[in-house]
């Protein structure tokens, strides 16, 4: 059976079919294209500055000037 303009069942899943392959490509290239999409959960793994900070000053890496020194830097978002 033909539908419109001669084109047989299999001629529109052809067409179709790359249709959705050739979108599908485009939204994979933007997605790694984003600049900071980790697609990971490494952040959620990583403690924060803060945590690190305190760890080093119970360890004795940092002194209590270096520490309160660095929290306040820490605060502030520099």
């Amino acid at each position: 059976m033909m539908w419109g303009y001669g084109m047989e069942w299999w001629m529109w899943l052809i067409m179709g079919s790359g249709t959705l392959a050739f979108w599908l490509v485009i939204v994979l290239v933007i997605r790694a294209l984003l600049p900071g999409r980790d697609r990971t959960t490494a952040g959620a793994d990583r403690p924060d500055l803060l945590t690190l900070l305190k760890e080093g000053l119970a360890r004795g890496e940092v002194t209590p000037e270096e520490y309160e020194q660095r929290r306040r830097l820490i605060a502030d978002g520099h």
